[in-house]
């Protein structure tokens, strides 16, 4: 009796302990977590919850996380160049290469086995150009034997939209590796 009348307030009942585990059971059959905040010795209820699993348990959607799929998630994923509206395939090959060519050489410059020497940026250069060159000749072969028609244009043969965005893609990695080149060159300690 003393604990109960002069106890803190902030330990749970045995009751409330028990309400939380059927709260927690019943909202996990239903494909849903609640959110809790960590403390020093006790996590808080914060009334909300996450539902990650989906609607049908069969659909290829059971597992929803804020990652995969919150608003922002999708919206960022949409507004990359392979997905955005409006854009012509050369447009996209070329966005995407000028972007891998410019972060492909970081890695060979500066972990490869000249890193400390001069000639680091331009054999990081020759690799990254490598590098574009073999994922480009893997994305014409891809494009050859698969045949996407994601990027076809009505009455062109097939895969020829993507065929053409390889290609962009190519030269537009050799370009962001030669940009990328320039600036360690000229901007380099």
């Amino acid at each position: 009796i003393y604990m109960k009348v002069s106890g803190p307030e902030f330990f749970d009942s045995a009751q409330d302990i028990a309400d939380r585990k059927n709260r927690f059971r019943d909202m996990s059959s239903k494909g849903a977590f609640p959110m809790e905040f960590p403390g020093p010795s006790n996590v808080w209820e914060s009334g909300a919850y996450l539902q990650w699993r989906g609607e049908e348990y069969f659909a290829g959607d059971q597992v929803k996380t804020i990652v995969s799929d919150s608003r922002f998630s999708k919206q960022f994923i949409a507004n990359t160049a392979f997905y955005r509206e409006g854009l012509k395939p050369w447009q996209r090959g070329l966005e995407i290469g000028m972007a891998h060519g410019y972060f492909i050489i970081g890695p060979f410059v500066s972990l490869g086995p000249l890193r400390n020497t001069p000639e680091a940026a331009t054999v990081g250069l020759l690799a990254g150009c490598a590098l574009i060159g073999l994922v480009s000749v893997g994305g014409l072969l891809f494009g050859t034997l698969i045949k996407p028609t994601l990027f076809d244009r009505k009455g062109d043969p097939p895969a020829s939209g993507f065929q053409e965005l390889i290609n962009w893609h190519a030269l537009g990695g050799i370009g962001g590796a030669g940009f990328a080149h320039a600036l360690i060159t000229v901007f380099g300690s």
